[in-house]
């Protein structure tokens, strides 16, 4: 073998070995199995990289198009959706800790991270919580923790007992009255 071939050789077997980071364009499909009717997300493998769950599942079988989200409803897939291809697989700034500000545009980098979670309910922002660590996605999972923090920042235990109640009331009521 000569120099070329050898040197052409390692070219091809480089490409072969690119693995993860290889064809930033190609598409995968999010599928919620939470729900009886499941929902599917089309997004750019390079922004579903960015979930350590997807990153798993696609190091197991590189060739997975489809890749079913147990435990995580539709309608907060699709807000992990939309914040993943937002991102598009670059991690945004890590948020600061201890919080120093209630309000979240001055906490985070990014103006639309603070748009898109003040523009949540609190009980969807728990949920989201969820969603992202189940996923393994450490920058929304921050965010959603950041924004409860920005609710509760400077409370008395009495306020934040009744901030963080409000949701869970209202579903114990639902509940009792699914019971009568």
């Amino acid at each position: 073998m000569t120099e070329v071939d050898t040197a052409e050789a390692k070219t091809v077997d480089d490409e072969d070995l690119a693995g993860l980071d290889e064809d930033g364009d190609e598409t995968l499909i999010l599928i919620s199995s939470e729900d009886d009717t499941p929902k599917e997300f089309e997004i750019s493998r390079k922004a579903a990289l960015m979930c350590n769950l997807v990153k798993s599942i696609l190091e197991g079988d590189a060739n997975a198009k489809k890749i079913p989200i147990k435990k995580v409803r539709g309608d907060i897939l699709e807000l992990i959706v939309t914040y993943l291809k937002h991102h598009n697989g670059k991690k945004p700034e890590e948020i600061a800790k201890p919080i120093r500000s209630v309000k979240m545009e001055r906490i985070v980098a990014d103006k639309w991270d603070a748009d898109y979670i003040n523009g949540m309910t609190k009980k969807t922002i728990f949920q989201v919580i969820l969603g992202a660590n189940y996923m393994d996605l450490p920058s929304l999972l921050h965010l959603g923790c950041a924004k409860i923090a920005t609710l509760i920042k400077g409370k008395s235990p009495e306020e934040i007992k009744n901030i963080l109640a409000d949701d869970s009331n209202d579903n114990k009521q639902e509940e009792n009255k699914d019971d009568q």
